[in-house]
């Protein structure tokens, strides 16, 4: 009986302590302003990790703690407050079940190197092995890097600045290795005193405050003033969020009536702004449900429109590709009772006034499953069943990374779409091009009034401070805002309401530390990583102690 007690004691402390850990970890997220927590959310698991003997029960009581953690900063992504679309629900459902796979990878592998060469070692290694698979996650077609650790702490614009020399991931290293120094100082205080001196406790706790400081020690360095000039002229934009339903738009996009109103709602909007002294206008991710540029008499109504106003556009529309029978992709859509192939893409189009040309941007990044099923190429046989009912599961990758370049006024900038404002290398890629602000538009009005919308606005906040650029974001129903290189937001609209803004933002040409070299730092960790982890598998190879036979 009494060691039946005593497991079921140990049992439910090792719930606790997941659990712990995963609420910890969950609540340091936005829209929730509790980021600080991410500098202790972790030492619960570890505490954990040291009571547990057996590979099944890591992996799943790690298991446990990043699906609680799931749960509570992901628990929109399936559109379930609104149930309003089964795929939606179970494309969500399935990311809540996937995400704590990820994360339990990286606890195995810190175990994996903890067992080879002792706590202390892999310790050591944990904040290297941390970034080197958040940096891992954001690759490839099935990339969710959308916990990445370092997103936490957009609240706490004093910690982030060194984000221009390491980008987010640096601010994830800083933060596991507060983790593990606060971890150090607590099993220290567990043990009897002769075994760690008073001396050691001071020790780590001043390494813990220093560590904890060093940002805001960086943050006092900056100069804002340089920010507020650059030697180019600013520019006057202004932000039209509409906040038009997601699943309406599409079917009165369908009829000539439906999209001629659409347009000419935005147009009055636009129309609306030239009082402010607008110089460009954004609208949302798929403001345009059709291939404006391609249909000649509704492209010059639009023209003529913005040439009177004297406004440029940068707006988000669908684009099409046809191909001839025989070189169609295989995951390409096929237009009912026909055998014509094509693609569409989530595209963004620029147009300036009295110039003849359109710039376009088509998206690269795309939402797995949402947006597109992952290496449809390679499994094009699933596409059909799987294709989202609004139409929207199956939009071709974009190839061609456009910096659009405003002739009048001598501007560059980049345009993305929702999702690919989340990547920083993505990001920094089109800056270290010349891009001189930022342009995200996006519609994050699919999962209702959340903390989705909320969240996806605070990591635009990374993207200005890694490359001290002027950010203009444009949400179909909230947030719209404008974001300056240090991080601040600057009227940020409500959810759910229509609402016009202006601002003058300052294009800027000066590259930072990270726009130049990019993902510099997981690289680096990647390497000491995979060194640590391979000297695990050749110590269990063949320096594991033998059995003998008796």
């Amino acid at each position: 009986m009494d060691n039946f007690t005593e497991t079921n004691n140990a049992t439910r402390t090792n719930i606790v302590l997941a659990i712990s850990t995963g609420i910890l970890f969950g609540c340091s997220f936005p829209p929730i302003p509790l980021g600080p927590l991410a500098c202790i959310a972790l030492v619960p698991l570890l505490l954990l990790t040291e009571r547990l003997r057996s590979h099944r029960s890591r992996f799943l009581y790690s298991y446990l703690t990043f699906f609680v953690a799931s749960c509570i900063a992901l628990y929109w992504v399936g559109g379930f407050t609104h149930a309003k679309d089964p795929f939606l629900m179970l494309a969500g459902g399935l990311l809540l079940l996937w995400e704590p796979l990820f994360f339990s990878v990286i606890v195995l592998s810190y175990l994996v190197v903890r067992r080879s060469f002792g706590l202390n070692a892999g310790l050591v290694a944990l904040p290297f092995i941390w970034i080197s698979f958040e940096w891992l996650y954001a690759l490839g077609e099935f990339a969710f890097p959308w916990l990445t650790l370092g997103n936490t702490q957009t609240y706490q614009l004093a910690k982030i600045q060194f984000a221009e020399l390491t980008g987010v991931y640096g601010i994830s290293f800083w933060l596991v290795i507060l983790n593990v120094l606060f971890f150090f100082l607590l099993t220290g205080a567990m043990r009897k005193k002769e075994e760690l001196s008073l001396k050691t406790n001071l020790a780590v706790t001043g390494a813990i405050a220093v560590v904890y400081l060093l940002p805001n020690f960086y943050s006092m360095t900056i100069d804002e003033n340089r920010f507020s000039s650059s030697g180019l002229p600013p520019l006057t934009v202004g932000i039209v969020q509409p906040n038009v339903d997601p699943w309406a738009k599409w079917d009165d996009s369908k009829t000539i009536a439906g999209r001629e109103q659409q347009i000419g709602e935005f147009l009055r909007m636009t129309g609306e702004q030239k009082k402010a002294g607008v110089q460009m206008s954004v609208w949302p991710e798929t403001a345009i449900l059709f291939d404006l540029p391609a249909m000649t008499g509704e492209r010059e109504k639009v023209r003529h429109v913005l040439d009177s106003l004297d406004i440029s556009l940068t707006s988000g529309y669908i684009g099409y590709k046809y191909y001839e029978n025989g070189i169609a992709p295989a995951a390409s859509s096929v237009i009912r009772g026909t055998h014509i192939h094509y693609d569409s893409y989530n595209s963004i189009l620029y147009f300036e006034p009295k110039y003849d040309r359109i710039q376009s941007y088509e998206k690269m990044r795309l939402v797995p499953f949402a947006e597109r099923i992952p290496y449809a190429g390679s499994i094009s046989f699933l596409i059909e069943p799987l294709r989202w009912g609004v139409g929207i599961s199956n939009w071709g990758i974009g190839r061609d990374s456009t910096v659009f370049d405003d002739s009048v006024r001598h501007a560059k900038f980049l345009a993305m779409v929702c999702y690919e404002s989340i990547f920083p290398e993505f990001v920094s890629a089109f800056v270290k091009k010349g891009a001189q602000f930022l342009v995200f538009i996006t519609n994050d009005s699919w999962w209702g009034n959340t903390s989705g919308a909320r969240q996806h606005c605070q990591y635009a906040v990374l993207r200005a401070v890694e490359n001290r650029r002027w950010v203009v974001r444009c949400a179909n129903g909230g947030i719209s805002c404008f974001i300056d290189p240090l991080g601040r937001l600057y009227q940020a609209t409500q959810m759910y309401t229509r609402a016009s803004i202006t601002g003058s933002i300052i294009p800027r040409s000066e590259l930072t530390f990270y726009a130049k070299h990019g993902d510099w730092l997981p690289r680096i960790a990647g390497i000491v990583s995979g060194l640590f982890i391979a000297g695990s598998v050749i110590q269990f190879i063949f320096f594991r102690p033998k059995k003998t036979l008796i």
